[in-house]
C-alpha cells in the first residue's frame, strides 16, 4: 500500500541532510559540580504524571480501550468515556428538552468474538464516517464528492463495529514497557542519553514511531541514527514535521538499515540505557509514548523552563497584589472621571486570535535554542524536522541550563 505514496506530487520535498553543528563533547567544568547539578534536574514521579507520562504498564481494560471502530476509526475509550455522564444525566432527567418526548437509544459497540458472534456495549457516540475513499487527483471523497478540507462524515449510524485484532495485537501495539535492569547485549550504559524521535500516523488513526536518534549526553557520540518500520500500515507519515519519507523508509528497509518497529527500536537503545541512565530530551512524554517506554530517570528541558515560567508568574502575581493591596483608595472623583475617559475614547474592536505554527510556542525547542544559545533549527520548513538535530539541540540546551545554574550559585556565594 506504502509504496505508491512517495509519487504524489501534491506531497512535500524531500527533505535536506543535516548541516547543523556536529555532536562534539560537552566542555563541563572540572570537579563534582557539573554531574551533581546536572542530576539535581531529574523529575519527580509526581511531575512526570502531571506532564502525561506513563509510569506502570497498561492494564486489560486500557488495552480494550485502544481498539477502534472499523469505520469511524474512533477509539473503545473515546467512544465510552463520557456514557457514564450521559447516563447520570438521564436519571435525572428522564424526560429530555422539548420538542423531543423521549431519549434516543444509546449507540452500540459491536466487539467481534470471532466465527461471527459479537458482544456488544452501549456508548455515548455515534458512528459518523466516510464510506468512500478520498480520490488522489482531486481530494475528494468519492462517497459524497466534497473536498477533504470541507467534508464531514456523510454516514451516521448507531452501531459502531470494532476492528477484528488478531490475539496479542492490541499488546504488541500499544502495550509499555520499562527499562530492563540488565541488557544481554549491552554495550555500556551511559551516565546521560539524549534522545528524539519523529512519529506518524498510522491508517488506524494511531500515532507511530518512524525515526528515532540517540546521541551520548557528555561525549556527543551518535549511539543510534535510525528510521524505524513501524507497526501498522502508515495513512501519512507527516513530512512536513518528521522529515521521513516513504521513499527514504523503502530504502532503509531495503538495506535493512531500519530498525524494526517500536520493540526494535527499544532493544537498540536499552544496549545504553540503564534504569539509572539519565534521559535527556524536550518534552520526552511525547517521545516515551512513541516508544512504548516507562522509564524513570529523566531530564527534560521543557520541564526545567516550564517550573521557571510558572514560578516567576507566581511572584509577578504576588507582586502584583500586594502593589493593589498598598495602593489608596480611588476617590470618587477620580473615578467618574476615568469612566468619562473610557466613554469617549474610541473602541477599537478585537483582533481574531491567531493561529499559532507548531511548535513555536514561548516553550518550543525552536524558541528556547534561539533565546538561549542563539542557535536556528528546523528551518527546513515544510520539509520537516530533524531528529538528529533536536536530540543534539536539547542536549545543548540542557547544559546551557546546567551552566546557568552553577553560574547563578557561583554569584550567590561571592
Amino acid at each position: 500500500m506504502a509504496h505508491n505514496h512517495q509519487q504524489r506530487p501534491s506531497g512535500p520535498p524531500p527533505p535536506e541532510p543535516y548541516e547543523g553543528p556536529p555532536a562534539l563533547p560537552l566542555e563541563c567544568p572540572p570537579g563534582d559540580d557539573y554531574p551533581i547539578e546536572l542530576f539535581s534536574l531529574l523529575e519527580s514521579e509526581e511531575m512526570m504524571r502531571k506532564h502525561g507520562f506513563v509510569m506502570e504498564p497498561l492494564t486489560m481494560a486500557d488495552l480494550k480501550g485502544k481498539a477502534r471502530c472499523k469505520d469511524c476509526n474512533q477509539s473503545m475509550f473515546n467512544l465510552t468515556k463520557d456514557l457514564r455522564r450521559q447516563q447520570k444525566l438521564r436519571r435525572a432527567n428522564p424526560i429530555p428538552p422539548p420538542p423531543k418526548r423521549s431519549w434516543d437509544p444509546f449507540p452500540t459497540i459491536l466487539m467481534p468474538k470471532g466465527k461471527g458472534r459479537y458482544d456488544s456495549t452501549e456508548c455515548a457516540v455515534k458512528c459518523s464516517s466516510h464510506p468512500g475513499t478520498m480520490d488522489r487527483a482531486t481530494r475528494c471523497f468519492t462517497c459524497c464528492h466534497v473536498h477533504v478540507t470541507e467534508a464531514k462524515p456523510c454516514v451516521n449510524s448507531h452501531v459502531h463495529e470494532l476492528r477484528n485484532y488478531a490475539p496479542g495485537e492490541l499488546i504488541r501495539i500499544h502495550q509499555y514497557h520499562y527499562t530492563p535492569a540488565v541488557h544481554t547485549k549491552s554495550l555500556e550504559f551511559r551516565a546521560a542519553v539524549a534522545i528524539d524521535c519523529e512519529m506518524g500516523t498510522a491508517i488506524s488513526g494511531d500515532s507511530e514511531l518512524i525515526r528515532l536518534t540517540a546521541i551520548d549526553y557528555l561525549t556527543g557520540e551518535v549511539l543510534i541514527n535510525n528510521l524505524v518500520q513501524p507497526d501498522q500500515h502508515m495513512l501519512h507519515l507527516n513530512t512536513k514535521f518528521s522529515g521521513v519519507t516513504f521513499l527514504q523508509l523503502n530504502e532503509a528497509k531495503r538495506k535493512k538499515t531500519s530498525l524494526r518497529g517500536k520493540a526494535g527500536a527499544r532493544e537498540a537503545l536499552w544496549r545504553f540505557v540503564g534504569p539509572h541512565t539519565a534521559l535527556v530530551g524536550h518534552g520526552l512524554n511525547n517521545d516515551l509514548r512513541a516508544l512504548k517506554w516507562i522509564h524513570p530517570t529523566v531530564i527534560d528541558s521543557y520541564m526545567v523552563e516550564h517550573r521557571i515560567v510558572q514560578t516567576k508568574k507566581k511572584a509577578d502575581k504576588e507582586a502584583a497584589e500586594a502593589a493593589a493591596a498598598a495602593t489608596t483608595e480611588t476617590s470618587a472623583e477620580d473615578l467618574a472621571e476615568q469612566i468619562l475617559d473610557l466613554e469617549l475614547s474610541p473602541q477599537i474592536e478585537s483582533q481574531p486570535k491567531q493561529k499559532r505554527t507548531k511548535g513555536t510556542g514561548d516553550l518550543a525547542l525552536k524558541t528556547l535554542m534561539k533565546k538561549y544559545i542563539n542557535r536556528d533549527i528546523q528551518t527546513q520548513g515544510n520539509k520537516g524536522h530533524d531528529s538528529f538535530e533536536d536530540a543534539l539541540a536539547a542536549r545543548d540546551l540542557v547544559h546551557w541550563m546546567v551552566l546557568r545554574r552553577l553560574a547563578e550559585k557561583e554569584a550567590l556565594a561571592v
